[in-house]
């Protein structure tokens, strides 16, 4: 295989002015105009109105590239698209080779004999807004849905460019993924992977298969030679002679792995991977594909019990308990993250004790760098195919463009053992329930009940589910939270109080979440001189009444904070308790409720939105948070304002336990611990255990921090879980004084130390870019808390502390 990269600068055209602006392939049309300076960055977050004109214009990309006599000679030439955004008509030297309608997929074009050692390629991309239009015209009915513009239904592009209630209005046009020139003799390869035939501690049965495509016109043989790999050793190998037919055509074998090792979870064991090869040799050429092989069984099991049925995802015959985020893309612009990125991000999800990530179904297939991370860190994905909020068409035109993409995504992408399950789409049950009312024709549930359905039977890997959340029914009035999973937005959505969570008792969370601002590192790089109603941080908030919402959940907890700075700081705390709150309550129930997923994990641009990380790349007080609380194991106590007594569970998902816990009753006045209790713990399974009651009766709420802490049997502090008994702002809290210093690590990390006089609540570091072993947590009189920053601090970085006791707020209040 001779292969040519086209990626590089190319010459974009706009079609209706004329005008010619050096763009970047990989790339799209508004990341250049914004780099060149004609288009306001997203900084402006008063920048949609100012760039929607490059949605609506037809643009035209153009390249010249150069052809060896060699490369042209090949026995077989062809022009690969790896994405192109969207709609766009593909010509060389004059003469139309192609065509493109889903950003989603590869295309592959024949340029034998049309290619020359000097080509002109050009690519003329049509408007994406102004040809969605027209099909919704073409289709005959409005379709109803939500967030962003209608036309975006009948469209297999990245839904979240119309804007959504955490996202701005950028509908990208450009070619997104590479491009290049194939060219071969006799044959090529594709979409190597693998079936589990079966396994056991003796041996697994690995069914590898592969795609060659023989572009003579006649069969010839084919020397085929497997490989698995285990590091360097070679553990099984299977060498045939095949007969290759012309055409293309799935060729398999079987391999023996004796003792195999397998692909745990992140918390449960070694996410260990194999390594296929696969090797081709013909008369005139050869070829080698290779991928990773991850050795597991992933199964959804719904057992009965008294509310309904249970929900697990069962992993190598144990019920894992997945503590995780919801994931929209990286970036306004979908595929361009690079694997360093990927692996910064995915490895502080690993940090945070967080084993699942669910990939949201209006954003993009992730690269294969994204997964490669999850395979290589035990993170399982939950992977939405790209459908979201909206009543999709399902006509046979449609039908049969969703299963041709349902068809590469699972060749390109189901190899990754971290994959643990496919999902029609999101939140599109209800759109499906509506139709049946409204549409004239169709209902939209073919899409995910019969064509993704269908296309997935053929996926041995990993279970399907065909909607979230869904309730195994069509009428989710009578079962909500008894069934399948569940979408909770009570809390937010409809504005009821966050201590409403323990009212939630559903078996799969695979959503619910809290807003709160960003820190004011990215609000101070959007407008420091601002107030928080300035139009340009109102333009950050696209969730419906979401400043409103803020407002009420934050003073809520807290006493309203006099300056901005320091609202951001409480608001932010805000949210860390409300997650905190939920997250608790739902692994303490495990194994009847069995997921708890938040949504969001980052920002793409400078938002106000329910993300743990925001768009600067620092981590809100609710990831530090989240990462206590998903430890494992752990002891949580869901402690009642106002109730003498709370329930304590053990959490020990990770398997059996045997420890102590104690706790502390710590008094604000006096800056002492005035009671302890201590009790030995025993607990079996992968599951949560209740213990005996914690009597809290008799206890200043406005003096009193409860410490619980939870102990290995040999004495080590294996976790430790502060809480108030009440509300934040009740808390008599005396002015504190932090010291903070820091020294420089032998292998390039910075040691921090935090030191406090007086008891000091959420005590935390503001504005750190980058991974904290641990930040705004509580620290007792006299307390020294030594913290680690992955790597060095910015030059000339100043770090700022802050906790609650140095909140300064307004008088009235």
């Amino acid at each position: 295989m001779k292969t040519i990269l086209l990626n590089g600068t190319w010459q974009a055209t706009n079609g209706r002015t004329g005008e010619r602006y050096p763009a970047q392939v990989p790339g799209f049309i508004q990341k250049d105009l914004m780099e060149q300076g004609v288009l306001p960055n997203e900084y402006d977050t008063l920048f949609e109105p100012k760039i929607e004109w490059v949605e609506h214009d037809d643009w035209t990309y153009a390249h010249t590239f150069e052809l060896s006599e060699e490369q042209l000679a090949s026995e077989a030439l062809e022009m690969v698209f790896e994405g192109v955004d969207t709609f766009a008509e593909i010509e060389l030297n004059g003469k139309v080779i192609g065509h493109t309608e889903n950003m989603f997929m590869s295309y592959r074009f024949d340029v034998k004999g049309v290619a020359k050692a000097r080509n002109e390629l050009v690519v003329r991309i049509s408007s994406p807004t102004e040809t969605l239009k027209e099909k919704e015209k073409a289709f005959g009915e409005d379709l109803f849905l939500w967030n962003g513009i209608s036309p975006r239904l009948f469209g297999r592009k990245a839904q979240y460019g119309y804007g959504w209630d955490w996202g701005a209005r950028v509908a990208t046009v450009g070619i997104h993924k590479a491009v290049k020139v194939d060219g071969y003799e006799q044959l090529r390869g594709e979409h190597l992977s693998y079936r589990l035939t079966s396994i056991s501690q003796d041996k697994a049965i690995v069914n590898a298969h592969h795609k060659i495509v023989n572009v003579r016109g006649s069969a010839f043989e084919a020397e085929v030679t497997y490989t698995v790999y285990d590091g360097e050793q070679a553990v099984a190998v299977r060498k045939e002679t095949v007969s290759v037919a012309p055409g293309e055509r799935v060729y398999e074998t079987s391999l023996e792995i004796a003792n195999p090792k397998r692909w745990y979870p992140l918390g449960h064991g070694e996410a260990h991977l194999y390594r296929l090869a696969v090797e081709v040799k013909a008369k005139d050429a050869s070829y080698e594909l290779e991928c990773s092989v991850g050795l597991r069984e992933v199964k959804i099991k719904m057992p009965y019990d008294d509310q309904g049925r249970k929900f697990l995802i069962e992993v190598n015959g144990v019920a894992i308990l997945c503590k995780g985020v919801n994931w929209i893309p990286l970036k306004l612009w979908p595929n361009l993250d690079t694997a360093e990125e990927y692996r910064q991000e995915i490895e502080d999800i690993a940090a945070a004790n967080m084993n699942m990530i669910r990939v949201w179904g209006g954003g993009t297939y992730e690269n294969h760098d994204f997964f490669a991370e999850c395979d290589r860190l035990g993170i399982m994905v939950w992977q939405d195919f790209m459908f979201a909020c909206g009543d999709y068409p399902d006509d046979d035109e449609f039908s049969e463009l969703v299963r041709k993409e349902a068809d590469f995504v699972l060749d390109e992408f189901g190899s990754h053992p971290s994959i643990v399950l496919w999902c029609g789409n999101n939140e599109n049950m209800f759109f499906i329930e509506r139709s049946r009312k409204k549409r004239k024709h169709g209902f939209g549930e073919k899409l995910y009940f019969d064509v993704l359905k269908e296309v997935c039977r053929k996926d041995t890997l990993r279970p399907y589910w065909p909607t979230s959340p869904y309730m195994l029914t069509f009428d989710d009035s009578r079962y909500e939270g008894d069934y399948g999973d569940l979408h909770s937005w009570y809390v937010w959505g409809q504005t009821h109080p966050y201590e409403e969570y323990r009212e939630v008792n559903g078996r799969f969370l695979s959503e619910f979440g809290m807003q709160s601002y960003p820190s004011t590192k990215v609000m101070d790089a959007v407008d420091a001189e601002a107030d928080l109603r300035d139009p340009k941080f109102d333009a950050m908030q696209k969730a419906p009444n979401g400043i409103q919402r803020l407002f009420y959940y934050t003073v809520g907890d807290y006493r309203l904070p006099a300056t901005k700075e320091q609202f951001v700081y409480v608001n932010q705390l805000l949210q860390a308790n409300a997650l905190r709150y939920g997250v608790e309550h739902w692994v303490s129930r495990m194994p009847d409720t069995s997921g708890a997923l938040i949504w969001q994990w980052s920002d793409l641009w400078p938002s106000i939105s329910w993300a743990l990380v925001d768009y600067g790349k620092v981590k809100k007080p609710s990831y530090y948070y989240m990462k206590r609380t998903f430890q494992a194991p752990n002891v949580v106590a869901k402690i009642t304002p106002g109730q003498a007594e709370a329930s304590l569970h053990l959490i020990h998902d990770n398997g059996d336990f045997e420890g102590r816990v104690t706790v502390e009753f710590y008094d604000l006045a006096t800056d002492k611990v005035v009671k302890t209790e201590e009790r030995g713990v025993k607990a079996f399974g992968h599951q949560s255990t209740e213990l005996e009651k914690l009597n809290v009766g008799g206890f200043d709420a406005a003096q009193t921090i409860v410490f619980v802490n939870l102990l290995s049997s040999g004495g080590e502090r294996l976790a430790r879980q502060a809480y108030t008994l009440g509300k934040p702002h009740q808390l008599k809290l005396k002015p504190a004084e932090l010291s903070v210093t820091t020294k420089p690590m032998d292998n390039g990390d910075t040691l921090i130390a935090i030191s406090t006089d007086t008891f000091a609540k959420d005590a935390g570091l503001l504005n750190v870019v980058g991974t904290l072993s641990d930040n705004y947590f509580d620290l007792v009189a006299g307390e020294t808390r030594e913290i680690v920053l992955k790597g060095a601090l910015p030059e000339g970085f100043a770090i700022e502390a802050a906790s609650l006791n140095g909140v300064k707020t307004i008088s009235y209040v």
